[in-house]
């Protein structure tokens, strides 16, 4: 794509091609060839870039990379349906990528005081976007810098807490300065460890713990409560009044978003708190860190005290934010003072010791792809008592065992019966990688209805056990975006019956905006959710989308069954293929 002497087009019409290719919006292109405009730039190339680099946040990542712009496009369109990905494969991209990445470098449109575009580190950058970046590296190694121990009884509380050595290990890196990142997968006691945090801080401080516990996801925030809860208990029984009454703080500790901790305004233009008004907590504790995006974390940290603590918790192996950025994953990476700070669980808690299905997770979390493989070498036939593994080679394979569950589903929601329909819910999920397309999401749900149909029940509309989810916040209902439930008939009336704290609520379902059919859903969405059994719809070997992320998440997401729908070289192929964010944030902490 060069630029043309005699196309007098307006520029945003020079990129209609690839508005037609689903790769950038009208409004990429408009706010494109405004940008264009107004720094004198008429070339082509230098045009495709600038929407691009509008395009990329949107697509998660931080920055634009030239080299690796075609793959990511790709991908994106894969996700979305794996049947129009090559249409990337037919636009006219540049051909020399130096060449390219040069044009922008010294156009006026970047690198300018008032340019729209930055060129940094061999990427292309929105001026906002680079500049999240430098600061939050610039303040992750300020807090990462400085110690700050504190006077409390480790050994006994790690005695109390039944920590195991690494849990106690992360218990004193992450209390011996400003900054602590705890790490670790799902069954690795990250929650029991957060309660051990806490109980030592409450224990060293001589007066009230103002410490905030916040969450991305509103339903990350009610699940970190839960859980919480669920360890402080442990301290209950004590007799040593410090530790009871710590208990009881902790308990009564009310996890939020960290959109509601820093008051920003529902249309985004600024935050109650920020580094002229700071946050007034000694401690703010984030769980589920991995959902973080780069421009949340820059609005955390500019509005954490100067004396306060950050402590960052999660899973660096899962899928990264929705948003721009994998702010936890980078850090997680990182050589150099910051890297003092992280802490991660290994020893998994939750899974038979030695079995099948730990190991396999933990050979996709290492990368290793050959144990990976040895651990399937069987077929998957074998299981450990608590948990299995399972592979088929394809989906008609499975195709029963999920239509008898979705039935038994049915069965018990057109009754009433709410607790059994709930606890089927939870039994087995289908999750895929792609939304659309012959293994997408969209079409194991449609299928799973086809055989409801058959079998001679309702399977359209609001019938009942249809499963849901929430795809809005709802505060009147008190329901958060990732909310499942299911459809149940009750008193003549259909609601929508969850499942929270061990505790039923049932919600009319025509006072529920915002609701997708989730038979199947795609493993992006399922985080933060677990079953009992998922089975997994892997992409082929080819695929940009089977990467080491995805099929960890998908992997992880079960507590006692997983089967696999793939072969072998996908499963190698998938952890051979890392999902890379575009970012320089970890060669920034690095380097410092």
């Amino acid at each position: 794509m060069t630029a043309r002497l005699n196309d007098r087009r307006p520029l945003h019409e020079r990129l209609s091609s690839w508005v037609a290719a689903g790769v950038l919006t009208e409004a990429d292109t408009h706010i494109a060839a405004a940008c264009a405009q107004l720094s004198g730039e008429s070339d082509d190339d230098v045009l495709l870039a600038i929407a691009l680099a509008i395009r990329a946040p949107r697509s998660g990542h931080v920055a634009l990379d030239l080299a690796r712009v075609r793959d990511q496009v790709h991908e994106a369109l894969e996700l979305i349906d794996e049947s129009t990905a090559d249409l990337a494969a037919t636009l006219a991209w540049p051909a020399d990528v130096a060449k390219w990445l040069d044009a922008v470098a010294n156009s006026p449109v970047a690198n300018t005081p008032n340019s729209p575009l930055v060129v940094d580190a061999g990427l292309v950058y929105l001026r906002r976007f680079h500049r999240h970046e430098v600061r939050v590296a610039e303040q992750l190694v300020q807090r990462a810098s400085g110690a700050a121990k504190i006077d409390a009884r480790l050994d006994l509380i790690a005695s109390m807490m039944q920590l195991n050595p690494g849990q106690t290990g992360a218990l004193t890196v992450c209390l011996s300065g400003q900054l602590g990142v705890l790490t670790g997968g799902p069954g690795t006691g990250k929650t029991r460890t957060v309660a051990a945090l806490l109980t030592a801080l409450l224990d060293a401080s001589g007066a009230p713990l103002r410490a905030a516990l916040v969450a991305p996801t509103g339903k990350a925030a009610a699940r970190m409560g839960e859980s919480i809860a669920e360890s402080a208990a442990l301290l209950a029984s004590s007799s040593d009044e410090t530790f009871v009454r710590a208990a009881n703080d902790i308990m009564k500790m009310s996890p939020t978003t960290v959109h509601r901790l820093l008051g920003i305004r529902a249309d985004r233009s600024g935050a109650t708190y920020d580094s002229r008004r700071p946050l007034p907590y000694d401690v703010v504790i984030v769980d589920e860190a991995s959902m973080l995006s780069l421009p949340l974390m820059d609005m955390l940290l500019d509005a954490l005290a100067p004396t306060s603590r950050l402590i960052l918790v999660g899973d660096a192996g899962q899928l990264a934010s929705v948003d721009a950025g994998s702010a936890l994953g980078d850090i997680a990476r990182v050589e150099g003072v910051v890297a003092t700070r992280v802490a991660e669980l290994v020893e998994n808690r939750r899974f038979t010791e030695g079995g099948r299905l730990a190991a396999f997770a933990d050979a996709i979390r290492c990368g290793d792809h050959v144990a990976a493989v040895e651990v399937l070498s069987d077929n998957g036939t074998k299981n450990d008592g608590e948990a299995s593994l399972n592979r088929v080679d394809t989906a008609s394979a499975i195709a029963d065992v999920i239509a008898a569950h979705a039935t038994a589903v049915v069965e018990s929601a057109r009754v009433g019966a709410v607790d059994p329909a709930l606890k089927l819910l939870g039994e087995l999920r289908v999750l895929c990688a792609h939304r659309h397309g012959p293994n997408g999401a969209s079409t194991w749900n449609h299928r799973v209805e086809q055989h409801i149909g058959q079998a001679g029940y309702m399977s359209y509309g609001m019938y009942p056990g249809r499963p849901v989810m929430v795809t809005r916040n709802d505060r009147t209902q008190g329901l958060f975006n990732g909310d499942v439930g299911v459809i149940v008939r009750t008193d003549g009336e259909m609601r929508v019956a969850f499942s929270s704290n061990g505790e039923q609520r049932l919600v009319a379902a025509a006072q529920i905006e915002s609701l997708e059919t989730v038979h199947a859903m795609t493993i992006h969405k399922s985080q933060g959710s677990e079953f009992d059994h998922v089975i997994v719809v892997l992409p082929s070997a080819d695929s940009r989308l089977a990467t080491r992320e995805l099929l960890y998440t998908a992997v992880t997401r079960a507590r006692r069954s997983v089967t696999i729908v793939g072969g072998a070289d996908v499963i190698s192929a998938a952890i051979k293929r890392t999902e890379r964010r575009t970012s320089a944030l970890s060669h920034r902490l690095s380097s410092r």
